[in-house]
């Protein structure tokens, strides 16, 4: 203890400005979570930060054979300089990562697995009563950064993202180009029909909004799918991504790569998380000045490997781009979110006439730890705790065209031109009785009923949430999102934060339905 203390004062301003703060415990009876929260009968999609935490035995790491194994390119490629996109300024003696705590933990255990001490994680959580630390709940470790991971930048933060570096890219076309297992891949889908591997491929970046490329040269490193025609064997069969600690299958394989993606990649950039774990529980600090692309490659590779080992998987995984894409600096297209963007004009995504409510302050926009791009909001007619839809119509909050209408998930485009991976785009997701695809929308035009659908809900409600070229714009963050001059804020913890109104009026997240606590008025 007395080096716990010693640690805590030589650290205590700089755990000060970087901690990330965290409510003691859930709001109590006479409220409802909206089911993206933990803690619900409906259990919320499961996040990197529960993916990666390991199983009591560390998972084995898979044994590729020879031909599944990516030889180096004949050559190296020259490596160009990517444009700087700003990480994390937090101090150089701390790594932290996030964790959620699990049932039945206690604090000491979870110190006692990352070994840290019950005073550290106290501390820079911000800990009132250590005895109210909930199940779900998200928390920090902060770890002595004895060690960091390579400093050499891997990739541009546009080739992370899907945005529009993939214009033109046909990843059916490149799949079977390659002519590999993945080309032959078929998988069931919903409604009697059938999805091959690049149609499962895209529907991952898609949803998850990060880079097909990316995916399939994790693929090709882990278990040669792209281009090794021969079924493969063992476990690269059922885990093609050789991630053990997570169910099998090529989709469930793909959607925890590109959560581990989107959690690596804002988590560096919006939230000071500067850690990098491992598969034996050990944590390294990302090396300071790399961007957020590359610590999102790392933070993926880092959950099956040991810190020893994670310079080969790296290696491995840049000979495999580098053999089926080239030099990945040729895509780069600069900052992903440029220093003068600013949000084109949004209404509030209802009738003028209407009370709603914010339920949910700024949160993961496809996951939980994505960008916290997103706010949810409930109608005053939607049944409590239920999932039966909302009679209110949540409508269109500007203008645009609907490129993807998917299992309670709409994606309207700003500027019309069709493309997702291009200007700004909006989420709408929870959503029943959607328009069809190609729908023209006009400010106010109905785009469906707050509802479960998509996603994990345990109550109705309306998820809505921005892109720009493929980039998830945090919602209280540099950009806040503004809908009729009421404007986001976040907090240290996801789903708490609020709104600003016009005339300086303040609400704050809760879950429940309180006009003086979280009720947004009609509009005048």
């Amino acid at each position: 203890m007395t080096e716990s203390l010693s640690f805590l004062a030589q650290n205590r301003a700089r755990l000060a400005k970087f901690a990330l703060l965290l409510a003691a415990a859930f709001l109590l009876a006479g409220c409802h979570r909206d089911g993206e929260r933990a803690g619900q009968s409906t259990p919320p999609a499961a996040s990197p930060e529960d993916a990666i935490i390991p199983t009591e035995t560390p998972s084995p790491t898979i044994t590729l054979t020879p031909s599944q194994t990516p030889a180096p390119p004949p050559t190296a490629l020259p490596m160009q300089t990517p444009t700087p996109t700003p990480g994390p300024t937090a101090s150089p003696d701390i790594a932290a990562v996030p964790i959620r705590v699990r049932q039945g933990e206690f604090l000491s255990t979870i110190a006692a697995r990352y070994g840290v001490s019950l005073g550290e994680i106290i501390a820079y959580n911000h800990i009132e009563n250590p005895n109210a630390v909930a199940a779900g709940q998200r928390l920090m470790i902060p770890y002595p950064a004895n060690r960091t991971t390579p400093a050499k930048t891997l990739l541009p933060d546009s080739e992370v993202v899907y945005g529009p570096g993939y214009v033109g890219f046909d990843t059916e076309a490149f799949v079977q180009e390659q002519g590999g297992w993945l080309a032959q891949y078929a998988k069931p889908w919903y409604d009697g029909q059938t999805l091959g591997g690049a149609q499962l491929v895209d529907y991952v970046a898609m949803r998850y909004s990060v880079g097909p490329r990316v995916l399939l040269a994790l693929l090709e490193a882990r278990s040669g799918w792209v281009t090794n025609p021969e079924e493969p064997q063992g476990a690269a069969k059922d885990f093609p991504l050789g991630h053990l600690a997570t169910g099998g299958g090529l989709e469930v394989q793909l959607e925890w790569a590109a959560a581990s993606l989107n959690s690596g990649f804002y988590g560096w950039m919006e939230r000071g998380e500067t850690g990098i774990r491992f598969r034996d529980y050990s944590i390294a600090r990302g090396a300071p000045g790399l961007n957020p692309g590359t610590i999102a490659i790392q933070r993926v590779l880092a959950q099956d490997v040991t810190f020893d080992e994670l310079p080969g998987e790296i290696d491995a995984f840049m000979a495999a781009y580098q053999r089926l894409f080239g030099d990945p600096f040729q895509h780069d297209q600069g900052r992903v979110l440029p220093w003068d963007l600013q949000q084109p004009p949004l209404q509030l995504p209802w009738q003028p006439d209407e009370w709603w409510y914010l339920t949910g302050g700024p949160h993961g926009a496809w996951g939980a730890s994505s960008s916290w791009a997103a706010l949810d909001f409930v109608p005053q007619d939607a049944p409590i705790g239920s999932c039966i839809s909302a009679q209110a119509w949540a409508r269109a909050a500007a203008p645009g065209l609907i490129v993807r209408n998917n299992r309670g998930e709409l994606l309207v485009d700003l500027d019309e031109d069709g493309d997702m991976r291009t200007g700004w785009v909006l989420q709408y997701l929870h959503l029943s009785e959607r328009p069809p695809e190609g729908t023209h929308l006009q400010t106010g035009d109905p785009v469906g009923h707050p509802s479960c659908e998509g996603g994990q809900a345990a109550s109705s409600h309306l998820h809505i949430a921005r892109r720009y070229n493929g980039a998830w714009v945090a919602a209280g963050g540099p950009i806040p999102m503004q809908l009729d001059g009421w404007t986001a804020f976040g907090a240290d913890t996801a789903y708490e934060g609020g709104l600003i109104g016009p005339d300086g009026q303040k609400i704050t997240a809760c879950d429940c339905r309180e006009k003086s606590i979280n009720g947004i008025p009609p509009q005048k």
